[in-house]
C-alpha cells in the first residue's frame, strides 16, 4: 500500500506593497460613476455600485465579467477616479516622517553625501550580519535626517506639523502656518529619488510614497459587501456600500464645481468633505474626527 508523502514548503518571507494608481485601474473591471445601485425593476445599474461586472449575488445569475454563477464567481474589483488626491489615513505616520526627512524643494534625503555613504555602509554591514535590516535601524536614520538647510540644493527647511487624522502644515517664519494639501504632499513624494527611499527602508518597486496619496479608489466586489433583504421585502445595503455612495456623491459634486470654475472656498470645503468620507471608509474610529453614521 503506497503512502502519500506530504510536501512541505518553507516561506522565507512575505512582502507587502502598495498598489499604484495604474495597478488599481488595471485590476478594475469597471469605473464606478453613479451612486445608484438598482433600477426600478431591481436590476443592477451599469457603472453603479452593484454593477453586474463586479460579480453576482443572485444564485441563478451569471457574472458579466467571468460568466460564472454566484458559487464560482470570485468577485471583481471596480474603481472610482477621485476628483482630487486624498490622503490615505493608514499611512499618515509614514507621510509625516518622509515630509520631515526629505527636502521640500529637491526631494533628496536631508543627509550630506558623506553621511549617505556611511549609512549605506552601515546598512550593508547589518544585512551581512543579520540577513535583514530591522525597522528600528531605519527609524534611527529618520531621526538623523534633519537639517535646516538642504545639503544638496541649499533650500531652507521648515517645521512640519501633523494634526490627526490627515492634516499637514508647514511653519514658515515669514507667513506663519501654511496648510499642505494632498496635491502638494503628492508632488513632494514624487520628487524623492528611489535611491534615497532605499535608505529609509522603502522598496520603490513595491511602494512608492506618492501612492499613499490616493488618486484612484478601489471598489470591492459585491461579495465583500452583500445586500440583505429585510422581512418587509426591502433591500438593505451593506455599510461599505453606503459609505461608497457618500464618496461618489461628493466626488461628483466636487468635479462639477471644479468644471464650473466655482470659488476656491467651495472647492476646498468639498475636498475636505471627500477626505472625511474616504478616511471614515477606511477607518471609522480615526481620532480627530466624528465617526460616520447612517440610518
Amino acid at each position: 500500500m503506497a503512502v502519500e508523502e506530504a510536501v512541505y514548503k518553507v516561506v522565507d518571507e512575505i512582502r507587502f506593497g502598495i498598489l499604484s494608481p495604474e495597478e488599481i485601474r488595471k485590476l478594475s473591471v469597471a469605473e464606478i460613476q453613479t451612486p445608484d445601485t438598482y433600477d426600478e425593476d431591481g436590476a443592477p445599474i451599469t457603472a453603479g455600485l452593484m454593477d453586474g461586472r463586479l460579480g453576482t449575488l443572485e444564485p441563478k445569475q451569471r457574472c458579466k465579467t467571468c460568466g460564472n454563477t454566484a458559487i464560482r464567481c470570485p468577485g471583481h474589483f471596480g474603481h472610482i477616479e477621485l476628483a482630487v488626491p486624498i490622503v490615505h489615513v493608514e499611512f499618515t505616520k509614514i507621510i509625516y516622517d518622509l515630509l520631515r526627512t526629505t527636502c521640500r524643494n529637491c526631494g533628496r534625503i536631508l543627509l550630506s553625501d558623506n553621511a549617505i555613504e556611511k549609512v549605506k555602509a552601515r546598512i550593508k554591514r547589518v544585512h551581512e550580519l543579520l540577513g535583514t535590516v530591522p525597522s528600528s535601524f531605519y527609524k534611527r536614520i529618520i531621526q538623523e535626517a534633519k537639517a535646516k538647510q538642504c545639503p544638496h540644493c541649499g533650500a531652507r527647511q521648515y517645521k512640519i506639523t501633523f494634526e490627526k487624522p490627515t492634516k499637514f502644515s508647514e511653519e514658515i517664519p515669514e507667513s506663519g502656518s501654511q496648510p499642505l494639501t494632498p496635491s502638494m504632499i503628492r508632488e513632494r513624494m514624487e520628487r524623492i529619488p528611489d535611491e534615497d527611499l532605499g535608505l529609509l527602508g522603502f522598496d520603490p518597486k513595491a511602494a512608492r510614497p506618492e501612492w499613499m496619496i490616493l488618486q484612484v479608489l478601489p471598489v470591492p466586489p459585491v461579495y465583500v459587501r452583500p445586500s440583505i433583504t429585510l422581512e418587509s421585502g426591502i433591500r438593505s445595503e451593506d455599510d461599505l456600500t453606503h459609505k461608497l455612495v457618500d464618496i461618489i456623491r461628493i466626488n461628483q459634486r466636487l468635479k462639477e464645481n471644479m468644471d464650473a470654475g466655482a470659488p476656491t472656498l467651495i472647492i476646498q470645503d468639498l475636498s475636505e468633505l471627500l477626505q472625511y468620507h474616504v478616511t471614515t471608509y477606511f477607518n471609522n474610529e480615526a481620532s480627530g474626527i466624528p465617526p460616520a453614521r447612517h440610518r
